[in-house]
């Protein structure tokens, strides 16, 4: 028969239990029982909860309080586990398609953009421009080119090369003179 626990040893139990090495116990048993990283603080705190709720019919009589406090930890975790098991809500939030049509806006900002280019393909000289468009707006292969006019390939590439710092340089001016008119505009 067990004799009834006096006042001291679960005073003394107390003092074992509530400490801050046992904050860390109790992270540590729940790594070990699989609980995810993310979830072990909410249920540390519910094993700690537990604890406290419980800690009137806790018998230092019957075992030690860390073995005590291990058995709610094992207990909070697996009933966590079993939640788990049965949770019926999504993790994730919906995701909203992006609607492939663009909107009013963009179709302008898309035309104008396509009309600037087209204005700096038709600034270069023709020879760069006849490359560029054959080639890259046409599909027409280089190696086809090469043997349509005559020249080695690696020309070829050269003046295609030569054609888009030119384009570059047509679009990188344009954008400068837009800024400042768009700047000036501004400051009157």
């Amino acid at each position: 028969m067990c004799r009834p626990p006096n006042e001291r040893e679960r005073a003394a139990a107390r003092e074992r239990l509530f400490c801050p090495t046992l904050v860390r116990t109790v992270l540590r048993w729940l790594e070990k029982l699989g609980v995810p990283r993310c979830d072990r603080g909410d249920v540390a705190g519910q094993v700690w909860v537990s604890a406290w709720e419980s800690w009137p019919r806790f018998d230092p009589t019957r075992g030690t309080p860390e073995r005590w406090l291990n058995g709610i930890t094992v207990h909070v975790a697996s009933r966590y586990h079993e939640r788990a098991q049965r949770r019926r809500e999504e993790l994730v939030d919906w995701i909203e398609a992006v609607d492939p049509a663009p909107d009013a806006a963009d179709a302008m900002e898309s035309d104008s953009i396509r009309t600037g280019i087209i204005d700096a393909v038709n600034d270069l000289d023709p020879d760069l421009r006849s490359i560029l468009v054959a080639h890259d707006l046409n599909g027409v292969s280089m190696a086809q080119m090469a043997e349509d006019v005559g020249l080695p390939i690696s020309t070829l590439y050269k003046r295609r090369a030569k054609a888009i710092e030119a384009l570059r340089e047509v679009l990188r001016s344009r954008y400068a003179s837009e800024l400042s008119m768009r700047r000036g505009g501004r400051l009157r």
